[in-house]
């Protein structure tokens, strides 16, 4: 169990990135219902923090698809019980070029 859900700056600046493309591109509808699928996803995260798969070589940082073109890279921190949030990846970009 995850006392605590951190958002790193560059997950708040990437989250909205995907919100303002929504914005432009959708209805406000489909903007309400990713944001609804990213708090139902951590709402997961907070009960089970490995359901996500192994996101590159450092030790547990994992990725779970939230969207169908949007991943959420995060840090997960067992001795504190947190789980830091680091990007949120636009799956049609260049796998290589994802840093953590």
């Amino acid at each position: 169990m995850v006392d605590k859900i951190i958002w790193s700056p560059r997950a708040l600046a990437t989250f909205d990135v995907a919100i303002n493309y929504l914005s432009e591109e959708f209805a406000d509808k489909e903007v309400e219902k990713f944001i609804l699928r990213v708090y139902a996803k951590l709402a997961l995260l907070q009960k089970q923090p490995f359901i996500g798969a192994v996101a590159g070589k450092k030790r547990n940082y994992f990725k779970t698809l939230v969207h169908k073109k949007v991943t959420l890279v995060y840090h997960y921190k067992p001795v504190k019980k947190e789980i830091e949030l680091v990007t949120f990846w636009n799956n049609l970009q260049d796998p290589k070029s994802l840093k953590y």
